[in-house]
């Protein structure tokens, strides 16, 4: 069976939670002998790779950033700026060329949504609409009660029709779709509610990297002197949220050899925060901010982190940080919400669960004070975080709909796919 996977960011370079599940979705697809193809749909970055296996198109800002109507939307624009793109692109034939010649190209049986921006782009498409060409939509959390949060955690209005429409877009494809998998118990809940005709849960998982031989090797400016708690995340707003509620208040409780670490987009956004609240003075001698790192900067700091903090206070879907946390078997503080799909590891050693400030920070400053062990807690059921595992549920769903797709090859004989099946025979 060929599978498009379409999603609105680049894969083949995973650097944060969105794009490590679909490049390790994509990879454990193959591996079980699926024919995958990729298309991104997304303004491009500066780190995508120019690469065959995944054409990009690219939306542009020049096409609606700056213009009047981008503007029409207000202060949301910036945070709903997935969906707005969408709107903009139903408008935009040359785009819209583009796009229905990349997918027809790719020839797929299914297309695996990763995201439910471009479902409207599919929805035109006869070879959908006619269901010759299945839709499973992959997601990662409920956008409607992710963006409305959102929003109201940062005060910032809503344009009139935005939210309705975000709400409409995600309840169609969940309706229309041939499966849809979730990564929480609670996400396939809503779907099954409203009508998703199948529904798996496939969690999040991680990748088993082993780091004992990284031991004592630092990304500067971290020190041999130092005693870190290490936050990893990229700039998505419950990361920026949750660190300044939870971290940054324990700054000058911080011994002078003690330091946070941020590493990922997060760190310029939280930089940004404390110049807004007039505390960047904390950072000067606390906080150190590493950016966007490779994996090897990154696997250092994690293997000579004191503790690792993931202070999520809400979201949707399930934490990849948090399955690379419970595999890197490092002491972890994490708040409830940073555990949701997670909730059978919450009895692992070495992880701490605290979702009032105090706690947060008692946790933090006790496994800072405490002295640096290599040897992580180990648990039985941590080889289940693996993607080969947790992938598996979405797995089976597609064997189902393979045997679906034959089974109507079969009752239509002459269908293209058949016709071309005799033609080989012959």
């Amino acid at each position: 069976m060929r599978i498009l996977q379409l999603s609105t960011h680049s894969t083949l370079i995973p650097r944060h939670g969105g794009k490590l599940r679909s490049h390790h979705v994509a990879r454990v697809l193959e591996q079980e002998g699926f024919d995958v193809r990729r298309i991104a749909f997304c303004f491009r970055a500066a780190d995508d790779l120019e690469d065959p296996r995944e054409p990009i198109i690219d939306v542009g800002r020049t096409l609606f950033w700056g213009s009047k109507r981008f503007e029409a939307y207000g202060p949301c624009r910036f945070r709903l700026m997935d969906y707005i793109a969408t709107v903009a692109v139903l408008e935009a034939p040359h785009i819209l060329g583009e796009f229905d010649e990349r997918v027809r190209a790719a020839a797929p049986d299914v297309v695996l949504l990763e995201h439910p921006w471009t479902w409207p782009l599919l929805a035109r498409l006869e070879e959908v609409r006619s269901g010759a060409v299945r839709i499973v939509y992959n997601s990662q959390n409920v956008e409607i009660a992710l963006k409305q949060r959102i929003l109201q955690d940062e005060g910032v209005p809503a344009s009139p029709g935005v939210l309705e429409g975000v709400e409409a877009l995600e309840c169609g494809l969940v309706a229309c779709a041939a499966g849809v998998a979730t990564c929480t118990r609670m996400d396939a809940n809503t779907f099954a509610n409203w009508g998703a005709r199948r529904v798996v849960v496939a969690p999040n998982g991680g990748v088993q990297r082993e780091r004992r031989h990284l031991l004592d090797i630092l990304p500067r400016p971290i020190e041999a002197t130092h005693s870190y708690a290490l936050a990893v995340g990229s700039d998505h707003p419950p990361n920026i949220s949750g660190f300044m509620n939870l971290v940054v208040p324990s700054l000058l409780l911080l011994r002078p050899h003690q330091r946070v670490v941020v590493a990922g987009g997060m760190g310029p956004r939280v930089i940004e925060m404390l110049e807004v609240n007039g505390l960047v003075h904390l950072a000067k001698t606390r906080l150190i901010v590493l950016g966007t790192v490779d994996e090897f900067c990154l696997d250092c700091a994690i293997a000579n982190a004191n503790v690792l903090l993931l202070p999520i206070e809400y979201g949707g879907g399930s934490n990849v940080k948090t399955a690379e946390a419970l595999l890197s078997r490092r002491p972890t503080v994490a708040t409830t919400a940073a555990m949701r799909g997670f909730d059978q590891f919450r009895g692992v050693p070495n992880i701490t669960v605290a979702d009032r400030r105090a706690d947060f920070s008692t946790a933090m400053l006790a496994a800072l004070d405490r002295p640096y062990n290599p040897q992580g807690a180990d648990h039985p059921a941590l080889s289940s975080l693996l993607w080969e595992s947790t992938a598996a549920p979405l797995i089976g769903m597609m064997r189902e709909i393979e045997k679906e797709i034959r089974a109507d090859r079969r009752r239509t004989p002459s269908s293209p796919a058949t016709a071309e099946q005799a033609g080989n025979k012959s």
